[in-house]
């Protein structure tokens, strides 16, 4: 499989698909490094780590988001300070997101600036958050407060590291790949094949690289002309409002994949109310997409109004007195609102409780042959034919939530 270059205004950087693990010895052979692997992923391939890598040169970390802090990153400084780093050092990580943001930041600040090589071993990480050059650190309650643009100077994917993924966390990823193939920039869009690739990889490993692979370019086709976040770059947060309110509100427990797929589909209830997405699709998205890839038992303490206001508040695109939202218009293109008020909010995590914990989501979608249809014809065709997924100009602003 072809390489992945990404353009940056910081450095070029790329890609790179592997099919085995002889990369690790040639990563080894590198002067100066120091490998810093999450601490499951050592326990499980510590074997192999060991086998290409000098006990003294790896420095295991516990991937838990009560590491992103400045505290783990200054007792990482001094462990680093100690083996007497220089700025020609090289930092190789190996784990996830966590892993890649805690390293990442490291990265970026020591010495200004050293090499870094990032190895991502989760669904999630391999189909998303491996591009883009965001590092970021947790303060106090604040998610993401702190970070860095800052990408590694390569990238290695291999999809051997997905075997040994719990299901809890495989799904994690899922949720980023469904919210890259809804916000793929092909309209119509065609949700029964979105439906068909997120179904099929959940069952084919061997489909993966390839899906990896167009998530990751649908992703950069979002960030290439906004590497730093001032505007268009902002859609990929669909889901992500809410989604973190959620992942602080249960203290984790609701991993961050799964919590986008929740913050999708309260974004969805908003667009659906103010005149964007019509009903059988807010249902069909819900029965067919999002609500069948949620895999744990969900918790209605987790959903308390106050605390995901509080927390909603604290959003890092948030603009204004209102709140910021990214969420679909009637043609599923994204767009961004910064007027958001508490009772609309408050009136869409309601309903939101209810789909999730109510079961009031009601199967009124149209059949397949009706969805084939929207997807053939055009906005006037279908506005002529009666068609209930009829396209619509714009998402207007509504109250009467």
């Amino acid at each position: 499989m072809t390489d992945i270059i990404i353009k940056s205004k910081i450095r070029d950087y790329r890609v790179k698909f592997v099919d085995n693990f002889k990369f690790l010895e040639e990563l080894a052979g590198i002067n100066n490094h120091i490998l810093m692997v999450d601490k499951n992923v050592y326990n499980l391939y510590s074997d192999m780590i060991n086998k290409s890598f000098r006990k003294d040169n790896i420095l295991v970390i516990e991937a838990i988001e009560n590491n992103k802090t400045t505290d783990k990153v200054i007792e990482i400084y001094r462990y680093l300070i100690n083996k007497s780093a220089k700025r020609n050092t090289t930092i190789i990580s190996l784990g996830g997101g966590i892993i890649q943001d805690i390293t990442g930041f490291i990265a970026s600040t020591l010495y200004r600036g050293v090499n870094w090589v990032f190895i991502p071993t989760t669904l999630l990480s391999q189909a998303d958050s491996c591009i883009g050059s965001k590092t970021s650190l947790n303060f106090e309650s604040y998610k993401n407060l702190i970070g860095t643009f800052y990408p590694p100077a390569e990238i290695y994917i291999n999809v051997g590291f997905l075997r040994t993924l719990t299901k809890l966390d495989f799904y994690s990823g899922v949720g980023e790949i469904i919210k890259l193939q809804l916000m793929k920039e092909q309209y119509p869009k065609d949700f029964e094949e979105i439906v068909k690739i997120v179904n099929k990889a959940k069952k084919d490993q061997l489909y993966l690289p390839n899906l990896i692979k167009h998530c990751l370019e649908i992703k950069q086709a979002y960030f290439k002309n906004d590497e730093f976040d001032l505007g268009r770059r902002n859609l990929l947060n669909y889901g992500h409002s809410l989604g973190h309110a959620l992942e602080n509100s249960s203290n984790y427990y609701i991993p961050h994949g799964v919590a986008v797929i929740i913050g999708m589909i309260f974004a969805n209830i908003i667009s659906l109310k103010r005149g964007g997405i019509n009903r059988n699709l807010f249902n069909y998205l819900n029965d067919d997409l999002l609500i069948p890839n949620i895999p744990i038992k969900l918790k209605k303490e987790h959903f308390s109004y106050n605390i995901l206001l509080n927390n909603m508040k604290t959003d890092k695109k948030r603009i204004g007195k209102e709140l910021s939202l990214i969420l679909p218009n009637s043609e599923f293109k994204m767009t961004k609102i910064n007027d958001l008020s508490e009772i609309e909010f408050k009136k869409g995590l309601e309903f939101l409780i209810e789909i999730l914990f109510g079961g009031c989501l009601k199967r009124t979608v149209s059949t397949k042959k009706g969805l084939v249809y929207q997807q053939m014809h055009s906005n006037s065709d279908a506005l002529k034919r009666g068609n209930k997924f009829g396209i619509r100009s714009q998402v207007k602003r509504r109250d009467d939530l």
